[in-house]
């Protein structure tokens, strides 16, 4: 329990203390709030290295896990891949003429996937170096300012936080800042992790939680604590509960006890060799429709590693 600090969201001061030990032997106090029951880390109990964003994240953190994080071109191709799923669903909500601004856009490679389906799109960053790539390369306008030094209010049609928001310091001050620069019917899109994530909340597999907590997601979400966010902050919308990982990642968690491979972990199919002449399309099929009932199966238990929000 700690009587120093208090929920970042209800304010609450009955806290459970779930772990100080983070990723790659990092330490920090996560906490969760037994009030409103949101985990998040307590920023008083550690200091981001310097530039962390602007110059370390993705060149040296991240490549702990993601070492083609080092080459914006190998990384974004690697991210378009990965993140085409969230481009595709995006998509379904454009007819062509929007603007559209996406924060925390990285090497661009979402802006990418949906460039053909907006009117105009804009990007958010902070990481110098593919600041640099999304412009030269991409032809993209993107940009660390301020937003408000870039653009007036009421300016897009959707503004997109795709695996950012986890990383806001101050997420409510933050999400009523932006949606001043959304038009009167403008939507925030935004992704986040669940902190009900089957690997977290059924199974029991003491290395991914080691894995699970870092140092830059400062709060872990689930359904209810992001819908009393988006409250708090004047929102509201739909929340969808969803799970990207196939069964084929929580078994190599299981017997591994490793992360694989951003593509690897998304595959789908067991890392197992097949013979020229086996139903190689048959084998496919079978487990597209094992990850159909497993996702089923997850939902009946309350399991979805992602949260989908479309809030106004």
């Amino acid at each position: 329990m700690s009587d120093k600090i208090s929920c970042p969201l209800c304010a609450g001061a009955s806290l459970s203390l779930i772990t100080n030990k983070l990723r790659f032997n990092r330490s920090a106090d996560v906490y969760r709030c037994l009030s409103c029951g949101l985990t998040f880390l307590d920023q008083e109990s550690f200091k981001f290295p310097a530039g962390f964003y602007e110059k370390e994240y993705h060149q040296t953190y991240l490549t702990h896990v993601e070492p083609a994080a080092l080459d914006p071109n190998a990384y974004f191709e690697k991210m378009r891949r990965s993140t085409k799923v969230w481009a595709d669903k995006f998509s379904t909500l454009l007819t062509g003429n929007e603007t559209v601004l996406d924060i925390g856009c990285s090497t661009g490679h979402f802006m990418d996937l949906i460039k053909a389906k907006a009117g105009k799109i804009y990007g958010s960053e902070l990481s110098a170096k593919e600041v640099e790539f999304c412009r030269d390369k991409l032809n993209f306008d993107v940009s660390s300012e301020p937003l408000e030094k870039r653009f007036a209010p009421g300016t897009f049609d959707y503004i997109t936080l795709i695996y950012v928001l986890e990383h806001i310091a101050e997420p409510q001050g933050f999400l009523k800042k932006i949606k001043g620069f959304l038009k009167p019917k403008g939507k925030l899109v935004i992704l986040v992790p669940n902190i009900q994530d089957a690997l977290m909340s059924f199974y029991d597999i003491p290395e991914f939680s080691a894995f699970y907590y870092c140092i830059e997601h400062l709060f872990y979400y689930s359904q209810d604590t992001i819908k009393l966010l988006f409250d708090k902050a004047g929102l509201s919308g739909a929340v969808e509960v969803l799970q990207e990982y196939p069964i084929t990642n929580h078994l190599n968690w299981a017997y591994r006890r490793a992360p694989s491979d951003t593509l690897a972990s998304r595959k789908g199919l067991p890392d197992v060799s097949l013979k020229e002449n086996t139903d190689h399309a048959g084998w496919e099929v079978f487990w597209e429709e094992f990850n159909a009932r497993y996702r089923e199966f997850l939902r009946r238990n309350g399991c979805g590693d992602r949260l989908w929000c479309v809030v106004g």
